[in-house]
């Protein structure tokens, strides 16, 4: 016998701290361009700074002892830099965009998955329309496309039964899940 068409139906709106969140996920599935562009950078770096310590008043070790320190100095004021940017900005998108604090209703089937907006369209993605899906401890990401995301927190589900029912869903009917 043929199971019924299943839905799981979870409404939410998400918080400023949610989309934090979710943008740190993004980062993290992204992870390894940006890491490639500061390896090369930093070594491209180290390289030039040695040899510009580097000369005859200064020894071996003291234009390492330079290049290691200022280097590392470099990093962690570049990172912190593009923190608080990165902070910033999603800070900015999400007070741009009033949909995305909007309670919404989300309901999921065999067939896809609809999303409801007071006094706004109803949006409806088909499993095929969906790139790939990434659950985390307390979100799901799902990329439509390259560029546009679902952010689905694990808190607008009522039971922990329906979190992992979506989860199957999304394990079975899109292309990758990673967990």
């Amino acid at each position: 016998m043929k199971e019924e068409n299943k839905q799981i139906v979870f409404t939410g709106a998400l918080s400023l701290a949610d989309t934090y969140k979710s943008t740190r996920y993004q980062l993290i599935i992204r992870r390894k361009y940006p890491m490639i562009y500061i390896s090369t950078m930093t070594f491209s770096m180290s390289f030039l700074l040695y040899y510009a310590f580097k000369d005859e008043s200064t020894s071996q070790q003291m234009a390492i002892i330079l290049t290691a320190a200022t280097v590392t100095i470099g990093l962690i004021g570049g990172i912190t830099v593009l923190y608080f940017l990165i902070k910033k900005r999603t800070e900015t998108f999400y007070k741009l965009d009033p949909v995305v604090s909007k309670e919404a209703k989300y309901s999921a089937n065999d067939l896809g998955i609809k999303i409801e907006m007071i006094s706004e369209v109803a949006r409806w993605y088909e499993w095929k329309e969906i790139l790939n899906s990434y659950e985390f401890n307390d979100m799901f990401l799902i990329y439509v496309n390259s560029i546009s995301v679902i952010y689905i927190p694990k808190s607008f589900f009522e039971t922990q039964e329906d979190i992992n029912e979506f989860s199957t869903f999304l394990s079975q009917k899109t292309k990758k899940i990673d967990k």
